[in-house]
């Protein structure tokens, strides 16, 4: 635990919140200054900072959590969207040096206007720096590591089926 970090806190159960799941990896819990009802944070239970700083493992099981609270929304709440929201370092506007992912149920009506904000904000992007920019930015394909035991066992086959598998290329 970070000395001082309030989501360390909330995880160690010195501050009370209203979770909504924990395992041994991530917590989630109501935002006490929710945008709209049912605003949630997603935490990891490890300390990380940021984006920068939390483990791919990590990562991967928050967005897979983020997905399970927001199905969960539609369903109850009856959420027409949401929004997934984490902001990382001083410069993006982030308040708790604990990485955060909000997950903000939305409605049509809800008037939360972040659409119309980000309109507001939207610069003209010349398209030869953009076919700069994006040379600079451009990353290798990542391949995928397999787990072991998530791979499709193979199942023995009856002696039955062996039979009737030799039987058919002697046919064929």
């Amino acid at each position: 635990m970070e000395q001082k970090c309030v989501f360390c806190a909330i995880v160690n159960k010195q501050i009370p919140a209203s979770i909504i799941y924990e395992d041994e990896k991530v917590l989630a819990f109501l935002d006490i200054n929710p945008l709209t009802e049912g605003h949630t944070l997603v935490i990891p239970k490890n300390h990380a900072e940021n984006i920068f700083d939390i483990s791919e493992e990590n990562l991967k099981h928050i967005s897979i959590v983020a997905q399970k609270i927001a199905n969960k929304m539609k369903e109850v709440m009856h959420a027409e969207g949401v929004n997934l929201i984490q902001a990382s370092g001083q410069a993006a506007d982030q308040q708790v040096s604990h990485f955060h992912l909000h997950i903000i149920p939305r409605k049509n009506t809800d008037q939360l206007g972040l659409h119309e904000y980000w309109i507001s904000k939207i610069q003209k992007a010349e398209p030869d720096k953009l076919s700069e920019l994006a040379e600079k930015l451009r990353i290798e394909k990542i391949e995928e590591v397999t787990k072991e035991e998530d791979k499709p066992k193979e199942r023995e086959r009856s002696k039955e089926e062996i039979f009737w598998i030799k039987r058919r290329m002697q046919l064929t």
